[in-house]
């Protein structure tokens, strides 16, 4: 009988607000890893983007991916790892939420996985008008929504743990059928990227002015069915023993990714990671 593969470690990372490099932190990190030989994906478990971004990156993504409505961070965690191809980004960020004009304001929902037939679309009933206009109808045609099978409902970003438990366990347990030995996890925005109850093995929180890991802090999460901020555990991570801390340096675009990588070697050396080397 086949020795039983152990659960992958868990890496969490979160930050207090948007645009402050979770993202850039979180592919670094998966690439550190793997090539350190611990083969490790990326989930993100609630995405969201502004509907206009659509119009940037949307239709190309499509068409590289066969994926829709998954946002540039989930393609960038995919494509991180060498376990991953593009067209798991969906698998990767099983859930996005599209605002508009401003992030709070949902418009649409894309909840499940091309992979598993699962895929929904739900839409904001305050957005039927939006939805209706003909420049909004042909960005979604463009970016492969079926707009004749949405849903209407009315939801909200912090509701989403709740609708989709389902979408979540089976795009998490296909990463699992690659046999991972670390996940990192990012989070949306300022929230914990929490879609059941589970052990956190180690939190990097990344601020936008320093990235700072706390190795081991061993966290029990218990599911919530509906998000919370980063600021709840910051009480945890008040007396989590002192975490190694490296300052962000500032970098052009095209050399963002080059400095990640930097940091998140320079933390995994100073922290001991990853220690578990052999199955």
């Amino acid at each position: 009988m086949a020795a039983h593969s152990p659960s992958p470690e868990i890496f969490w990372v979160i930050g207090p607000d948007t645009h402050v490099g979770k993202t850039t932190i979180a592919a670094a990190l998966i690439r550190s890893l793997n090539r350190q030989g611990c083969p490790t994906v990326g989930f993100k478990p609630f995405g969201g983007f502004l509907l206009q971004e659509a119009m940037e990156f949307g239709a190309g993504q499509v068409r590289r991916s066969g994926c829709e409505v998954c946002g540039g961070d989930a393609e960038r965690l995919a494509s991180a790892s060498p376990l991953t191809p593009l067209g798991m980004m969906d698998v990767v960020g099983p859930l996005y939420m599209v605002s508009y004009p401003v992030y709070g304001r949902p418009v649409l929902m894309r909840i499940g996985s091309r992979a598993f037939g699962n895929v929904r679309y739900l839409y904001h009933d305050h957005a039927r008008g939006l939805l209706e206009r003909s420049d909004v109808v042909e960005l979604l045609r463009e970016v492969g929504v079926p707009l004749d099978a949405m849903e209407a409902t009315t939801f909200g970003f912090l509701d989403a743990p709740a609708l989709s438990t389902d979408a979540h366990a089976s795009a998490y347990g296909r990463l699992l059928a690659l046999e991972p030995r670390a996940v990192v996890v990012e989070g949306a925005s300022n929230h914990l990227p929490i879609w059941k109850a589970g052990l956190v093995n180690h939190v990097l929180l990344v601020t936008g002015e320093a990235v700072s890991c706390f190795a081991r802090i061993n966290l029990e999460v218990p599911f919530s069915s509906q998000l919370k901020m980063t600021q709840s555990i910051f009480h945890h991570l008040k007396v989590a023993p002192r975490p190694v801390r490296v300052p962000m340096t500032l970098a052009p675009p095209e050399g963002r990714e080059e400095a990640a990588l930097v940091i998140v070697d320079q933390l995994l050396e100073q922290a001991g990671l990853p220690a578990r080397q052999q199955r």
